[in-house]
């Protein structure tokens, strides 16, 4: 009887199926269904927030990256790509858990990933060639300001304008004052034109003046005259040599427009100019970029101001200065994906590092900021 009832039970569980385990849901964060292995960050290198030192992973968001893993305890394994959208790529493919650098926080890339509490406030800039440069360079910018063509082409139009004053002058005046002006065409018109410049200068020539109706009608005409040319060509002087020589030709982001400007390939900074009308050139990185601006095939470049500002500090050159405000005001962050079980915890390591001065401590090293 028992050996009877033992085999019906094993025919019955060899009969019925096995229960299956229910499937990871579809389209499951990468990092929810791989159990306990390492979490795989994607990264690019670019000073001052992400690259290699020495064989180490070092900068402001590597660093500030390893420490929140060890303040959560997460494991991890690097990978570097080439550009901000191969980051972007990797997380919304779910190939990488985290993104970490200079990653700008957009609403386009909202849309697709997700992302931790910023971490950095940053902006776009302006770096252009044209440093103090030594006595001699400003000499010869002096010059070059000078010798524009507009400028020239006033000085000959005071030119021929004083040579016809001068002609009348003398025509008026040697019939009836050849002491002063004397009848010969070269001499008295030598004579003529002294008295003209004098007048242009300092309002006229000591002991020096037309007698005759004829010339003192032009004369009268002349001083007028003088009175508007020597404040136009004050002005033109002022305009010249504030906008061409101290200012340069580009001061801030209303001036990008219709200019060629380099900025990363892929950046929020393109993304801009192509905007705003400038003639864009991208490069794969910045040091490309600023090789392009010494060239000359760039009149300026736009890119996030704490990584020009490294850039310029770390080349010590003084042929480029960082001009006008900050604009378009970003913050960086942590890529990660869609509704990632990460980003409750990262959060709340970030405040927590934050309160202990994690932060502030990397700020000063890498950029020289101090709370």
């Amino acid at each position: 009887m028992r050996a009877a009832l033992i085999l019906a039970c094993l025919t019955a569980s060899l009969l019925l199926p096995a229960t299956a385990q229910d499937p990871a849901p579809a389209g499951a964060p990468a990092s929810a269904t791989a159990g306990p292995g390492k979490i795989r960050v994607v990264t690019r290198n670019l000073e001052p927030f992400s690259f290699e030192s020495e064989g180490q992973r070092v900068g402001y968001a590597a660093e500030l990256w390893d420490e929140l893993a060890k303040t959560t305890g997460l494991e991890y394994e690097i990978e570097v790509v080439g550009t901000a959208q191969e980051i972007i790529d990797a997380i919304q493919s779910q190939k990488a858990d985290v993104g970490v650098g200079a990653i700008s926080v957009t609403s386009k890339r909202e849309e697709i990933i997700d992302f931790s509490q910023p971490f950095y406030e940053s902006g776009l800039q302006i770096l252009v060639p044209g440093g103090a440069g030594s006595y001699a360079d400003q000499i010869f910018g002096l010059i070059k300001s000078l010798l524009n063509p507009k400028l020239i082409g006033a000085f000959l139009l005071l030119l021929v304008t004083m040579l016809v004053i001068s002609h009348l002058v003398w025509r008026y005046e040697h019939k009836v004052n050849t002491d002063q002006w004397p009848e010969d065409y070269k001499a008295g018109l030598w004579e003529s034109f002294w008295w003209t410049i004098s007048t242009l200068l300092v309002g006229g020539a000591d002991n020096k003046g037309p007698v005759g109706v004829g010339g003192r009608i032009i004369a009268i005409v002349w001083m007028l005259l003088s009175i508007v040319l020597v404040s136009l060509l004050t002005a033109s002087f002022t305009t010249t040599l504030t906008v061409n020589s101290l200012k340069g030709d580009i001061n801030g982001p209303n001036d990008l427009p219709g200019r060629s400007v380099a900025t990363v390939q892929g950046s929020t900074a393109e993304t801009w100019l192509k905007e705003k009308g400038a003639k864009v050139r991208t490069f794969a990185n910045v040091a490309a970029c600023l090789a392009a601006l010494k060239e000359g095939t760039a009149q300026a470049v736009v890119y996030d101001a704490p990584i020009l500002r490294y850039e310029v500090a770390k080349s010590e050159d003084d042929d480029l200065r960082m001009v006008g405000p900050v604009f378009e005001r970003q913050n960086y962050a942590f890529a990660l994906q869609q509704d990632s079980p990460l980003r409750e915890q990262l959060n709340q390591a970030l405040l927590q590092l934050g309160e202990e001065g994690a932060g502030a401590s990397l700020r000063e090293k890498y950029f020289g900021e101090r709370d």
